[in-house]
């Protein structure tokens, strides 16, 4: 009975500290602590005055944060200094008139290399930014402050950016790269940023070449790091400030907190809801490594990837990511002596196990549907993707499955031959993963390893497995805790990664699971399979739209300047109860409507007068066979942006105010030529195209101004506590054509 007892103790402490320590920031600092730490409580005094209001480029709150930010420099004795320019990103379509601010900290050292420090200051339209990236932007100004503190200069220098633009493209970091003087003296680059506002700081992306850098991670301490993580962002079609940054090749390390995503560029990404634990943690982490970084040998030492993850009281382990496949060949050489050493029914174990992996993947995403469509049916309505109880629900159930699926096959194997089964799976997964994506090998590769002792060696069999157990279970349920219930969700690819990850495990750690079960019916998966249906109860009765996890809303009042056409809308993604209420029923929309947004549900409504946005010629000119056509396009007053797109002919070359447009970077290819550009100044911006001699073009403009004006007709519901604005919010749009 105790050692039943004590291995399910044991197995449910380590599953806890993996979620746990994924779930939860370290405490914040407070400000009567001594001047050269960093203190969130001191930082967050930043964070109340920039997240005041929503400042997307472009507005007039904008301008309010960057003489804030200016000024506190200033206050730190730092002189500030600001780059403006024409920026144009080189991911997206997108350009904008940019006012990055600049600080420059003195090595003791001058003249050489310097570590750079970034976050963006400006926001989305929808909300006051406190996390994305108001969190980022105070931990650099109380880094600033914490530095100058110091009774010594560090022996580099230490490049302060506040990146504007972010949000509407990299558009500062794109400027900084290509115009500013400071970049070419950069080694190091430090980003921090979030797409949540609670939960720990992720370093979850990386310059080429890493392993120098990640072994200087070690002096931050506390870290939340894996491999895995920037194996999986290099895959992903998802961008920071980086992405920019990564033209100049150095090495570079990014950070983001990302729980509590529903709130993620919404008008509740503010002061209430942002952890200050989580600005405790990015900003530890930045003082740290600024320090680390500009006290060590600049520019760093050249290297390849590293394989990392960080485990309790070890801290961050590193190697290099040539030894991944040396270790997947040891892992395959062990597993064949264990299965040597079992034979009988380790093919049974096998086959059962790909059979678990597959009901239990199955399984996961139906549920995980399943409690979506239930969660819409119940009357206080709720997000059941980001729940952990649905979360904990499907774990569960995917462990009941696996468990009867292995219990039926102990008819034909005992329990070694099962177990012996499920390594041959695990480690042929090492294997292949350890070939493909090296970085994401740890993850089964030491599992497997110890698992095969435990297998091959009897006499240290328990302790091995215990090993093994705490491995897997060490990152494993926090790793999916992160994937499942912060990333992706408990839907879909989210929902599947946690039902085959919980059958990998569970047929790995079987003897320790029957052992914590003892003699109970089908190896206890009726048990398990009854906390799941509780989990799940205790799922539908407490996810709920509240404050906490809002419905996002955006509203769109369009109307054409070249007709009388004016409508209310709504993304139709985004078409819950008060949606529908404010914008009324949908009637057929015009074709030009697309070019605003290719979903909306709308309405036809009164028209509101409003300033349209316009394209002077300049001139026509005949340059190496082809036309090219010079205008000046001007926004309407206080607009954050304006879309420009020409068809009608194809745009052979392209420039904005002066600046050629470079195509080759940009994460997706259209076959008509468009940019949006950002804040757009009074004096208009210069677009230069090029297209085939003799051709015309039909040049639609699109402007966007934040807030919807008073329709005659229409009475627009107060927005329930629950449903909140998101991305740009609620826009007027106005859009014309002009043909060249």
């Amino acid at each position: 009975m105790l050692a039943r007892l004590g291995t399910a103790i044991g197995l449910l402490a380590l599953c806890a500290i993996s979620v746990m320590r994924v779930a939860r920031p370290p405490a914040p600092v407070p400000a009567s602590s001594p001047d050269v730490a960093f203190s969130a409580e001191r930082a967050m005094r930043h964070v109340e005055q920039i997240a005041a209001r929503p400042h997307p480029m472009g507005s007039a709150d904008h301008d309010r944060v960057r003489d804030y930010v200016s000024d506190q420099l200033t206050t730190l004795g730092v002189k500030p200094q600001l780059q403006t320019a024409t920026a144009i990103g080189t991911r997206y379509q997108s350009v904008g008139r940019i006012q990055n601010i600049l600080a420059w900290l003195p090595g003791s050292s001058t003249g050489g290399k310097g570590v750079l420090l970034v976050a963006h200051y400006d926001g989305v339209g929808a909300g006051p930014a406190a996390s994305d990236d108001a969190a980022g932007s105070a931990a650099l100004l109380e880094t600033v402050r914490a530095l100058r503190a110091r009774k010594e200069p560090l022996a580099h220098d230490i490049f302060v950016l506040f990146t504007d633009g972010e949000e509407a493209g990299l558009l500062g970091a794109a400027a900084f790269v290509r115009e500013h003087q400071w970049a070419k003296d950069v080694a190091v680059i430090l980003n921090f940023e979030a797409r949540g506002t609670s939960g720990r700081s992720f370093m979850f992306e990386t310059g080429p070449g890493n392993r120098d850098a990640v072994s200087v991670l070690r002096a931050a301490g506390d870290v939340t790091a894996g491999s895995v993580f920037t194996t999986v962002y290099r895959a992903l079609p998802n961008d920071t400030d980086l992405s920019e940054f990564a033209i100049l090749g150095l090495p570079a390390l990014n950070f983001a907190f990302a729980d509590g995503v529903e709130r993620y560029h919404t008008s509740h990404d503010d002061v209430a809801h942002l952890n200050p634990g989580s600005l405790q943690h990015h900003g530890s982490q930045m003082l740290s490594l600024a320090q680390a970084f500009a006290s060590g040998t600049l520019p760093r030492p050249v290297t390849g990837d590293a394989v990392f993850f960080d485990l309790p009281i070890v801290g961050l382990v590193v190697y290099p990511e040539g030894l991944s496949l040396p270790l997947a060949i040891l892992a395959l050489v062990l597993t064949a002596v264990a299965v040597w050493r079992v034979r009988r029914g380790v093919l049974t174990g096998a086959v059962v196990t790909v059979v678990g992996m597959a009901l239990s993947g199955g399984a996961a995403f139906v549920a995980g549907h399943g409690f979506v469509v239930l969660q819409s049916h119940l009357p206080q309505g709720g997000a059941a993707m980001w729940s952990g109880w649905y979360a904990a629900a499907i774990t569960v159930l995917c462990t009941a499955i696996t468990l009867v699926c292995f219990s039926v096959a102990k008819r034909w194997s005992d329990m070694r031959g099962l177990q012996a089964g499920a390594l041959v799976i695990w480690t042929l997964l090492a294997a292949g993963i350890s070939i493909k994506a090296p970085g994401v090998s740890y993850l089964f590769v030491w599992s497997s390893v110890f698992v095969a002792l435990a297998l091959a060696f009897t006499r240290i069999e328990a302790i091995s497995l215990w090993v093994a157990a705490a491995v897997s279970l060490l990152l494993l349920p926090g790793l999916m805790y992160g994937a499942s219930v912060i990333m992706l969700g408990v839907v879909g690819a989210g929902a599947i990664a946690l039902g085959v990850i919980t059958a990998l495990v569970v047929a790995l750690l079987l003897p320790l699971l029957a052992t914590a079960v003892g003699d109970a019916r089908h190896l206890g998966a009726p048990w398990f399979a009854a906390a799941s249906l509780v989990l799940a109860i205790v799922g539908a009765a407490t996810v709920r739209n509240s404050p906490e996890h809002p419905i996002p809303t955006a509203l769109y009042y369009v109307q054409n300047a070249d007709s009388s056409d004016a409508w209310l809308g709504t993304p139709r993604r985004r078409l819950d109860a008060w949606s529908r209420n404010a914008v009324g029923a949908a009637t057929l929309s015009p074709t030009w409507m697309s070019r605003v947004s290719n979903a909306l549900s709308a309405r036809r409504v009164d028209r509101v007068p409003l300033e349209a946005p316009n394209a002077a010629f300049i001139r026509d000119t005949l340059i190496n066979g082809a036309r090219r056509v010079v205008l000046r396009v001007t926004g309407p007053r206080g607009a954050n942006s304006v879309v420009m797109r020409a068809s009608g002919a194809p745009v052979l070359t392209a420039s904005i105010d002066g600046r050629v447009i470079d195509t080759t970077r940009f994460r997706s290819r259209s076959p008509v030529w468009a940019m949006q550009y950002w804040a757009v100044p009074d004096s208009g911006a210069i677009v230069a195209l090029s297209i085939p001699a003799g051709a015309k073009i039909d040049f639609e403009l699109i402007s966007r101004t934040s807030g919807i004006p008073a329709i005659p007709g229409v009475v627009i519901p107060p927005r329930p506590a629950y449903v909140v604005p998101i991305g740009d919010g609620d826009v007027s749009v106005v859009y014309r054509k002009l043909r060249f």
